[in-house]
């Protein structure tokens, strides 16, 4: 009789912890610093794999909790454009909310348990500063037009991509982003040459835009994948002193790698003057990885 009191109590006391720390972490203000501009003419893209169904009520990494730290740190850093990977319609949705000078796009890749839990590669663009004149996603396999999976790879991998045009300038950009599969490096390195290849073909039908390509390789540089996009676009990396350069997967802060896996590419039509890792912490984790922030002006 007297275990089964205690259990009971046991029970609630945990659930009142929980909750506590449920409402604590919802119930704060996250604030960042902001990332002043080299140039006012230039634009800005972050690549940042939030996780969004990932985390733990108990170590503070919940989805809800984070998804107002990411919004907090996006509204702040204020790129033009933002590349997510492992996001889910729950975010999307929240963040329509949460980041309103933002207007997005995603699709989920499919062949998961639940569309609803599907991953999706989405973007974000300013609303005021951008008209979206095309968009589009397709899968890094033998049939890209449709919802596939390359045979060997963990899951479905897609790219999805987005022409912008500047209101004020006209310019046009083809923003790509993606996340290659984190199983097979042959899978990887297939993704890479489909993106190249769909790049490829929507450069020759919108040959006035500047191509920015973020993702979540999965890969360090001198891998295959990475060499792969290296040939045809350049690394933001190049703006970065070596000293600056991290790993941007950190597992809730399990791992301290010295290389990044999330990479910014872009046309020659740009340079790159500015790289930052987003790795602000003070506020709790805003994700597993870091994000990467990259300047960029016309050539």
């Amino acid at each position: 009789m007297k275990n089964t009191k205690m259990k009971k109590f046991l029970a609630v006391f945990l659930t009142v912890i929980i909750t506590a720390l449920s409402l604590s972490a919802c119930s704060a203000e996250a604030i960042y610093t902001s990332i002043e501009r080299k140039d006012q003419n230039s634009v800005s893209a972050v690549t940042f794999n939030c996780a969004a169904q990932w985390g733990s009520l108990l170590d503070g990494t919940q989805s809800s909790a984070r998804v107002k730290k990411f919004a907090a740190y996006m509204n702040t850093v204020n790129p033009d454009f933002i590349g997510t990977q492992e996001m889910n319609s729950n975010w999307l949705t929240k963040l329509g909310e949460l980041m309103p000078n933002y207007e997005s796009y995603g699709v989920a890749r499919g062949g998961d348990d639940s569309e609803k839990t599907s991953e999706m590669n989405a973007v974000f663009w300013l609303r005021d500063k951008y008209t979206l004149i095309d968009k589009g996603t397709f899968w890094l396999s033998e049939t890209p037009d449709k919802e596939s999976r390359y045979e060997g790879a963990g899951c479905n991998r897609i790219c999805t991509w987005v022409l912008l045009e500047s209101n004020e300038t006209n310019s046009q950009y083809l923003y790509m982003n993606t996340h290659l599969d984190n199983v097979s490096e042959e899978a990887q390195g297939f993704g890479a040459k489909v993106i190249l290849n769909e790049e490829q073909k929507l450069t020759a039908q919108y040959p006035d835009a500047s191509v920015i390509l973020s993702g979540d390789f999965n890969q360090t540089r001198g891998m295959s994948a990475h060499n792969e996009m290296s040939q045809v676009l350049n690394d933001s990396l190049s703006a970065a002193d070596e000293s600056e350069i991290k790993g941007t997967y950190q597992e809730w802060g399990e791992q301290n790698n010295s290389e990044p896996i999330d990479f910014i590419f872009y046309s020659d039509t740009l340079a790159a003057v500015e790289y930052q890792v987003l790795d602000d912490i003070s506020n709790g984790y805003v994700s597993d990885h870091y994000g990467v922030y990259t300047e960029f002006t016309a050539v």
